[in-house]
Parts: C-alpha cells; structure tokens; sequence
C-alpha cells in the first residue's frame, strides 16, 4: 500500500512538473513596435537601397530578436506621424541616436540602450557652394532643408525648411530651393546619385552612437536587449549586416553605464 502510495505522487509530481513547463513554452514572448517609414525614407537604414533588399534597420531587429526573444513587429507611417504614435504608445520604439537632442536626453518617457554604431550627419551641399559652410554655425540664421517630424538639436539656430523625405530634400538642393540641407552621408549620397545632383559635404553636423529609444514602460527589457547588442558584436554578427550593406561605421565596443 505504502508502494502504491508513492507512486501516484510519483505521477501527480511528473504531471505537476509537465503542466508547468507546458505553460513556461506558452508564455508569450514581449513584442516590441517600430516604424519603418514610407517607402524611400532613410535609405539604406529604414528603407533598403536596392529592390528587393532588406534594410539595415529590419537586419537589427532579426538579430535582436534570435538573441533576445523579443518579438519585433513593424509598421509604416509618415515621419510626422510616426514620431506621434512613439510619444502616444503605438509604436514601442525607435532607432535613433542621443545627439539629435538637446543635452543628449532621449525624454523623459524614454530609455536607451547600449549603442551599435557610430552615424554621422552633414550639411550637404551642392558641390560648388561647400566652402561656403566650414562649421556647424556656418547654417546659423540662414534656411536649412530639413526633414519634416526630424530632430535636430540646434534647430532653433536655423530656419528650417521642412520636407517630407530625403529624395525631395535632395531635389530642393539641386533646384536652389536652399544652399544647404542635413542629411546622413550615406543617405545623401544614395538620392544624389538617383536625382543627378552633384553634392559636396561641408562641415560635419551631427556624429553619434545609433541606439533604441524605447518607451519607459518596457524598460525591464533593457537588459535582455543590451545583452543582444553585445552578443551581436563580439560574434561579429553586427559587422556583418553593415559590410552587407556597405556601410563603413565605427562600432561602439564599450557599454553604457
């Protein structure tokens, strides 16, 4: 009797253990929402360069999430818009980097993560008017072509002139709708190309570490990310997406306290 005592908590225990490692495989994994822009916008990192490709941004975020497992999940708005939907919660996140904003604080309502990589925006120019910007402060008081819903940190120095994307930034330079614009140098250099348009690049503008600015309320997934970014960089995995893509960025070794 004492036998058969033990074996049917023998089996309760197995079936015990069995439901609750069935229930640990069904936890849902946390889904995190960014936006990618509309079709064209912040080639190669939004949007793919060639027809067909895959964006540096859509490459991150499947590396994130084979190493992290959090699910990310996509949509396509306007800059304006999606720059709304990030302060109103329906996206989760967006790539950005601390130096678009006054005293490198990504907001109040905002956390960010280790960073990937270095990015570097410039005052572009038509190739014959580069001399005319030699720093930063050379765009102070004049119009500037800027994108519509963009940060940029010195913005109350210059007047902007608001676009809706990078490609019609590029025809307002060519068009003399204004003498400079601040674009990414690889995204200028892709529109360039595409409209014709011969650009020079004049004073360095903006130089940053791309990380995710992610809403405070999943701020528990720091640490799972964070882990992610370093995994991706000392397997080199992060190397990798940006000599797919032909990109030649430094990349941040050192975490963020």
């Amino acid at each position: 009797m004492l036998k058969k005592h033990f074996s049917i908590l023998g089996i309760i225990f197995l079936c015990f253990q069995a439901t609750h490692c069935l229930a640990s495989d069904n936890k849902e994994a946390p889904t995190l929402y960014f936006d990618l822009g509309e079709k064209g916008g912040w080639v190669p990192f939004r949007n793919a360069a060639k027809n067909g490709g895959t964006s540096i941004f859509t490459e991150l975020s499947k590396a994130l999430e084979a190493d992290s497992g959090i699910q990310f999940k996509t949509v396509h708005f306007p800059q304006k818009r999606a720059a709304k939907a990030l302060i109103d919660g329906i996206v989760d996140f967006d790539f950005s980097y601390l130096e678009w904003f006054k005293n490198n604080d990504p907001g109040p309502g905002f956390v960010a993560t280790d960073p990937f990589f270095e990015i570097t925006e410039y005052i572009v120019t038509l190739s014959k008017n580069t001399h005319l910007f030699p720093t930063p402060e050379s765009i102070y008081g004049k119009h500037v072509g800027t994108i519509s819903g963009y940060f940029y940190f010195d913005d109350d120095q210059f007047i902007r002139t608001d676009f809706l994307n990078e490609n019609q930034l590029i025809q307002g330079l060519k068009n003399n709708r204004f003498k400079a614009i601040i674009l990414e140098r690889e995204t200028a250099k892709y529109w360039a190309k595409l409209n014709n348009t011969e650009i020079g690049f004049a004073a360095l503008h903006t130089s940053g570490n791309l990380i995710i600015r992610l809403r405070k309320e999943h701020s528990a997934l720091i640490p799972s990310l964070n882990r992610a970014i370093q995994k991706m960089k000392t397997s080199g995995k992060l190397q990798a997406i940006l000599s797919r893509q032909g990109i030649d960025s430094k990349i941040y070794t050192m975490q963020m306290k």
